[in-house]
């Protein structure tokens, strides 16, 4: 790709062929992070049950004129449900951690809120819409008995409280604030998109997963939880491996821990500037 770049022209035109693939990247990305938020939001994975995050954001989907019932499909049929509602679910799960703090601390994040939902910079009427959808939210929230929340956050996940529900990996809608992850990825400064395929590929190449869409699923989704352990791993990568084979071992604990291991070596092998970030 990076060899159909003329480096005295930065401002040429791309060629049809580049245009394509970096629309198919993006296209791919998206489908990935809805993939991805899809899983962790049914398996509650942030802390919230399912179900009760379902519920919770009945008003949202009254308040943008959608219908409800599409939340309770998405266990069922991922693929039958509209992005539109994926969309309201991430916000309802945004919602219920900024709503479990304390109003003044609420106040602090307020601006926090606003980039997470609307992006930075938020206009007046962006100000007035997020205005509305924190007041139907909070009608519904103080409507919630103690018992109801605390039975809705028996997972057996850690809930998230907002600030870590922000830098989860399903979560994050931009980049981190450190001057690493504004340089680009490794050799070429990659973007993003294009690091988290270079170091998935050994997952995602194996004929075993080629080979069956949900294995292909699961590969992914294993490599988005590997890349962000290798960025938070610090300098004991075979005790952050083992942590994490712990805590996601449904059979060969080993066998995950050594697969941990050597995704955080690659990572830091293709990224150094970017590991225990």
């Amino acid at each position: 790709m990076y060899d159909d770049f003329d480096d005295d022209a930065p401002g040429a035109p791309l060629d049809p062929e580049t245009v394509a693939a970096l629309d198919g990247a993006a296209a791919d990305a998206f489908a990935q992070r809805k993939a991805r938020l899809t899983r962790v939001l049914v398996e509650g994975e942030t802390g919230v049950q399912f179900e009760s995050l379902a519920l919770f954001a009945e008003p949202l989907f009254a308040l943008y004129g959608l219908d409800a019932a599409d939340a309770f499909r998405l266990r069922a049929e991922p693929d039958a449900v509209a992005d539109d509602a994926v969309a309201l679910l991430e916000t309802a799960r945004v919602l219920w951690a900024f709503l479990s703090m304390p109003p003044a601390d609420r106040a602090h994040q307020r601006a926090s809120l606003a980039a997470q939902l609307v992006g930075e910079d938020p206009s007046e009427e962006d100000w007035m819409g997020l205005d509305g959808l924190l007041e139907t939210a909070e009608i519904h929230w103080q409507a919630l008995l103690p018992e109801e929340v605390e039975m809705a956050q028996e997972t057996g996940h850690e809930t998230l409280d907002f600030e870590a529900l922000l830098h989860h990996p399903a979560f994050r809608v931009g980049p981190e604030d450190d001057d690493a992850t504004h340089a680009g990825f490794g050799e070429g400064s990659l973007s993003e998109i294009e690091a988290r395929a270079l170091f998935a590929q050994p997952l995602l190449d194996d004929p075993a997963t080629q080979a069956d869409a949900d294995a292909f699923e699961t590969a992914l989704a294993r490599a988005d939880d590997y890349w962000a352990l290798a960025q938070s791993a610090g300098d004991d990568a075979d005790a952050a491996a083992a942590a994490f084979a712990r805590e996601h071992a449904d059979g060969d604990e080993a066998a995950l821990r050594d697969e941990a291991r050597r995704m955080i070596a690659r990572f830091r092998e293709l990224f150094p500037e970017h590991a225990g970030q």
